[in-house]
């Protein structure tokens, strides 16, 4: 009898840990697209202030604590090299950080596509879509977090009690 309820306990924590661990993806989802936010309005004020150049700004971007869950920022060089495209250097390194959603990406994508394509008010204008755009991504991310994150914790926990009472 011990032993099945040692068993109960387990599943019973088991399921817990499974339903936050979906939770937690959910918030970091949600962080991601905090950083993406965070990274359009710091690289609006680079070009804004200081019209620097694509690896000035990526230079920037990977020095940013509040940019950390970005990782592949880190994959972006400093330094200018003639044979490189900046376009094809940051679409390379967007595919190396795979927890991404896909509509992140794709905002990620147009941002790499955008910058340092044009003069200074035609980056600012792309800079502001794309943060709209972002802002509609992050909301989207928040409401899913704020519905699915307390469902998936309270069916795992539930889920792993019914498994429990089932051994017992």
């Amino acid at each position: 009898m011990f032993f099945r309820i040692m068993a109960a306990v387990m599943f019973s924590v088991a399921g817990g840990v499974a339903g936050v661990s979906f939770s937690e993806r959910l918030r970091n989802e949600l962080e991601l697209c905090r950083n993406i936010r965070t990274m359009l309005l710091n690289t609006s004020v680079i070009i804004r202030c200081r019209a620097d150049d694509v690896y000035t700004i990526a230079s920037e971007l990977k020095q940013d604590r509040s940019l950390e869950k970005l990782t592949f920022l880190q994959d972006i060089p400093e330094k200018y090299t003639p044979e490189e495209n900046f376009s094809e250097i940051w679409s390379d390194a967007l595919e190396s950080q795979k927890n991404l959603p896909e509509d992140a990406r794709k905002i990620l994508y147009d941002f790499g596509a955008a910058v340092g394509k044009s003069d200074i008010e035609g980056q600012l204008v792309s800079m502001d879509a794309l943060g709209e755009n972002a802002i509609a991504l992050e909301k989207k991310y928040s409401e899913i977090y704020s519905q699915k994150g307390r469902l998936y914790r309270s069916v795992g926990i539930l889920f792993g009690i019914m498994v429990g009472i089932l051994i017992i």
